[in-house]
């Protein structure tokens, strides 16, 4: 469980007020990014991935459309539930360094449920940078916080197998039936070594649901589970 030549563009924003969408209060939370399993969509390149239509924020305008993957600014936490097969992404992760982010959680749901979650501190952060454990402020699982101990915990890290979003506790020397952690996106098909990483469509968001570190391979114990809707929201303000 690249070519020789290498361009770095910098692109510089004049950061201004974004009014883009609903008008939001402080501590209000903002969905900005819905992932499906199954969808056949990377879920990370899906979210590092620029929006490539025209669009200016500042402006407010900037035609967003479901089909072309993009999150209208009026779209509902409540009708998650019949929202089509595939990942929406908001544009204002593009512009991620003018919100001024307060907080990020990430949620694992069902049904319109909240199965499992992560919070984490955004002040500061950049859109690949707030996945850490050193920001995490609240937790679902009692045994996660910011002083745990974890061998992966990060967004890419291990690419190698498509394990995004990864929060891991060990790899013991004894192999995959032993392998303990908390949460993972598996981006690939049949991407890992590990049984468990082998489904039928992708990407997967496996998950301890019983509140603390589980080992990968108890999926048919019920000690390990899936769910089909992953979600990320922010929370603006000082």
């Amino acid at each position: 469980m690249s070519k020789v030549q290498v361009v770095l563009v910098i692109e510089t924003i004049l950061c201004k007020i974004v009014s883009y969408g609903a008008t939001l209060h402080e501590g209000d939370w903002e969905l900005v990014f819905h992932a499906v399993s199954g969808s056949g969509e990377n879920v990370t390149e899906a979210w590092r991935t620029k929006y490539k239509k025209e669009c200016d924020l500042f402006k407010n305008n900037c035609p967003c459309s479901i089909k072309d993957g993009c999150l209208p600014s009026s779209f509902k936490m409540e009708t998650l539930g019949s929202c089509p097969r595939k990942h929406l992404r908001s544009v204002k992760i593009d512009y991620w360094n003018c919100l001024d982010v307060k907080k990020v959680k990430l949620a694992l749901n069902s049904q319109g449920k909240t199965l499992a979650f992560l919070e984490f501190d955004g002040k500061g952060s950049n859109l690949m940078n707030w996945f850490q454990n050193s920001r995490i402020l609240n937790s679902s699982w009692t045994d996660m916080n910011k002083h745990g101990s974890y061998n992966v915990f990060s967004i890419d890290k291990e690419n190698r197998y498509g394990r995004h979003f990864f929060v891991n506790k060990v790899y013991p020397r004894t192999g995959c039936a032993a392998d303990e952690g908390w949460l993972v996106v598996m981006d690939f098909k049949r991407s890992g070594p590990c049984p468990c990483e082998a489904q039928k469509s992708y990407p997967q968001f496996l998950y301890s649901p019983n509140g603390t570190v589980t080992r990968w391979q108890k999926f048919d114990t019920g000690q390990l589970a899936n769910t089909r809707q992953y979600t990320w929201l922010i929370q603006n303000g000082k």
